[in-house]
């Protein structure tokens, strides 16, 4: 199965993304015959990918938004039966006027169309580095703390000996998921999805750390919230 992981980071170029989470996620692949893979959880993961676009509804007016599904609703709007991701307007001929009324209810700032992100027509799901991604997959997390995710990974900088500092490159520093696999069976786990909660419990979490160390970890409103699809 498919899911949603909000990757949390530090301010990073934009050209240092990709790389950074594949360094970050490197310990977690099921596929890694690597014998410190302890905890894998995904086999593959691009950035946006299936969930590209997530933050776009999520920041818009709900009643708006309601306005726009009832709009589609007496239009008598088709999908298709199979879906794999987003859901894919069937037959195809629709996606003009979808996108029209998407443009007309939600004009972008730049005055530029944008295709409806609530279908798949709007991303190559499985775009290369940042080729399947939209905007508001990468964003500062002030904006991101409303969005629901199946599992979160808080990143910071590990430690480097020889200039004793935490200047080395991301690695794990805190992880939430909505459910976890004990060995049995899925069992859930004490978080409601919400990137803003997950903050919550990685400060209470670091509450009796040191400063440094501290500093490194609980993340500000400037570092970036990442979409991240990954399967399972």
């Amino acid at each position: 199965m498919h899911y949603h992981c909000e990757v949390i980071i530090p301010p990073t170029e934009l050209d240092k993304i990709q790389p950074a989470i594949s360094a970050l996620l490197a310990p977690f692949d099921e596929t890694s015959d690597d014998e410190s893979v302890l905890h894998p959880f995904w086999d593959f993961w691009v950035i946006g990918g299936r969930w590209a676009g997530t933050k776009i509804p999520a920041g818009c007016d709900k009643e708006k938004l309601d306005e726009f599904y009832d709009w589609m609703k007496r239009e008598g709007v088709t999908v298709s039966g199979l879906q794999c991701g987003k859901q894919e307007l069937s037959p195809a001929t629709q996606i003009t006027k979808v996108d029209a009324k998407w443009n007309e209810m939600f004009p972008g700032a730049d005055g530029q169309p944008k295709l409806c992100p609530i279908f798949r027509h709007s991303n190559d799901q499985f775009g290369d580095g940042l080729e399947g991604t939209m905007p508001g997959d990468i964003c500062e997390l002030r904006d991101a703390l409303e969005i629901e995710c199946q599992r979160i990974v808080f990143a910071g900088p590990s430690f480097v000996s020889d200039a004793n500092a935490w200047t080395g490159p991301l690695e794990a520093t805190f992880m939430l998921c909505t459910v976890e696999w004990n060995g049995t069976n899925y069992m859930k786990v004490d978080w409601d999805g919400k990137v803003g909660s997950a903050v919550e419990q990685l400060r209470k979490h670091a509450r009796h750390y040191g400063e440094e160390y501290k500093a490194r970890i609980v993340p500000q409103n400037d570092w970036l919230s990442i979409t991240v699809d990954y399967h399972s």
